[in-house]
């Protein structure tokens, strides 16, 4: 159903045109229909319109924004074909229109810098699962207000940001090879286009130019739970971390964009939220924790040096011992989850260590632990050095 009805066009006599078969010119100005905002500045506007067209050879005149990339404009009409373009100020189409009716007409086009959207995030903490509410914040430059848009707004990984120009220009050199108007007018669903996704708003609306707008995005209840993370290589004496560890079970990604906090009813923080596919988990950090008191120790170190001797020659191996505790005291009156993690050399060999890590690298040892009420834990673990030096015989 075509839902913008609102067509200006001006018809010209054809007599004195360069082309006898010419049944007409027609100036065109089509009114805006949806536009697709990126998140880094891109937007594809769609223009559509209807107007009663008899057979034969057209020109049409199409009155096209001074902002519009031109090598991204695609102009369709229903039942006909192309047979020139000339590229002016305002280009010239001239199309063979198959039969008299009532024709579909649409414009559309890439404007660079023509408006940005980011969410902005409310999460209310319950006990085991969050409240997400999201805002779109929308703002345009498109040098004209738009009133009674469908938008549609796109989401990416940072990373993605570079392609997202391929997406408008692959949807318009599809369709001038197919001239099937039917998905264009339509327009595309809410949903995945690779690694992007697109969240078309329920309501069309009005956009002002210039003006920020906000709109609802999307409101979810998701699984959350509570840690406290300790990185002890960094911060040997601590603080730990307080993170609220989510669980994406939308069927849309969160994009990446500022959120306040909120446990019961009152303001917690407020934080940065990382884009996070749907499925993923996001790590939400609440800054310092005071529910743990946390140290790193150096227990005992000791060295070694022993001369072996080798074919015609000497070298002197040394082997170095070390031996750390992590200490854990809890200092509240609930269950706390706790991922510890410490760094060892890369030439490091673990000797001894206990409780055993969840997670051993050749760097890296992890603990997942769960801390009682007011208890009190020690992690212990030694490693050893060995390098050998070559003397001259």
């Amino acid at each position: 159903m075509l839902l913008t009805v609102f067509l200006f066009a001006v018809v010209f006599s054809a007599l004195g045109d360069d082309r006898g078969d010419v049944v007409a010119t027609t100036a065109i100005s089509l009114p805006v229909d949806s536009v697709t905002i990126y998140q880094d500045g891109l937007v594809f506007v769609k223009r559509t319109g209807s107007m009663d067209v008899t057979e034969g050879t057209h020109k049409f005149v199409v009155d096209l924004p001074d902002n519009a990339e031109t090598n991204s404009v695609l102009f369709l009409i229903t039942n006909s074909t192309l047979e020139r373009i000339v590229y002016d100020r305002m280009p010239i189409y001239t199309m063979n229109v198959m039969s008299t009716a009532r024709q579909n007409f649409l414009l559309s086009y890439i404007v660079r810098n023509g408006g940005r959207w980011v969410p902005n995030y409310y999460i209310h903490l319950l006990n085991d699962s969050m409240l997400l509410t999201a805002n779109a914040i929308i703002n345009t430059d498109l040098k004209e207000d738009l009133k009674d848009v469908q938008v549609k707004l796109v989401a990416m990984p940072h990373k993605e940001m570079p392609q997202l120009m391929a997406a408008p220009m692959e949807a318009a050199k599809a369709a001038e090879a197919a001239y099937d108007m039917s998905f264009y007018i339509r327009g595309a669903e809410t949903g995945e286009l690779e690694t992007l996704y697109v969240f078309v708003l329920k309501n069309r609306t009005d956009l002002l130019d210039g003006k920020k707008i906000g709109l609802p995005l999307f409101e979810d209840t998701a699984p959350a739970w509570r840690v406290h993370t300790w990185d002890a290589y960094f911060n040997p004496d601590g603080p730990a971390i307080e993170e609220i560890r989510a669980n994406n079970t939308a069927d849309h990604p969160w994009p990446d964009g500022d959120a306040q906090v909120f446990r019961d009813g009152e303001y917690v923080t407020s934080l940065s939220m990382p884009y996070t596919a749907k499925g993923a988990n996001a790590s939400l950090s609440l800054g310092p924790s005071a529910d743990l008191k946390l140290s790193k120790k150096l227990m005992d170190y000791n060295i070694t040096e022993e001369m072996v001797s080798f074919g015609n020659g000497t070298a002197k191996v040394t082997t170095e011992n070390w031996t750390y505790q992590l200490e854990v005291k809890s200092n509240t009156d609930k269950q706390v989850d706790l991922e510890v993690k410490d760094t060892i050399p890369m030439e490091a060999k673990i000797i001894y260590v206990s409780p055993e890590p969840s997670e051993i690298t050749a760097t890296l040892l992890k603990w997942n632990l769960k801390v009682a009420p007011r208890e009190e834990m020690k992690l212990r673990y030694s490693y050893r050095i060995v390098t050998m030096e070559t003397i001259d015989s």
